[in-house]
């Protein structure tokens, strides 16, 4: 599965959209209030805000009455955010993609530096893992092949040389 943060994305319904003849394809869609727009992507109405807060966001329009205006564009947004995070990247790191969202450039390089980073950080992760996973499994070994007494003495002999 290809979990880029453009092929995240391309699949993402808002793409299609804006790929769209019709401009005003988004617009025509009832605006949504804070707790539905919260509701509907799965977080609570302070994420929202949060998010509104950080840029990370379409700001939302305000109704007479002060309420938020939401447009169906910001569900697109917070399913970006969740699977951009579920891969890996910070809000912090997600920041920069946003432009990328409001206006698709595939050839953007500061897009496709974050993703170069994000791949060598999750390949540093995967080594780690694999030697602590090396480590756990020789422990495993010694306490499977050993008697009890044999592994107090190994204990008693690694103390007294330190």
């Amino acid at each position: 599965m290809d979990t880029s943060v453009l092929a995240i994305w391309a699949e993402s319904k808002v793409w299609s959209m804006l790929q769209s003849q019709d401009p005003t394809t988004i617009m025509r869609f009832p605006f949504m209030k804070a707790a539905q727009v919260a509701r509907t992507a799965g977080i609570n109405k302070e994420t929202l805000r949060y998010y509104e807060k950080e840029g990370l966001i379409t700001p939302p329009a305000r109704q007479d009455n002060g309420y938020r205006a939401y447009t169906p564009q910001v569900l697109e947004e917070l399913k970006f955010i969740r699977l951009a995070k579920s891969v890996g990247f910070t809000l912090k790191e997600i920041r920069p993609a946003i432009p990328f969202l409001r206006d698709p450039d595939p050839q953007c390089p500061t897009l496709i530096a974050h993703l170069h980073q994000q791949v060598a950080r999750i390949d540093e992760n995967i080594e780690t893992l694999q030697q602590s996973r090396a480590t756990l499994l020789r422990w495993l070994s010694k306490l499977e092949t050993q008697s009890a007494s044999d592994l107090k003495v190994g204990l008693i002999e690694n103390r007294c040389h330190k």
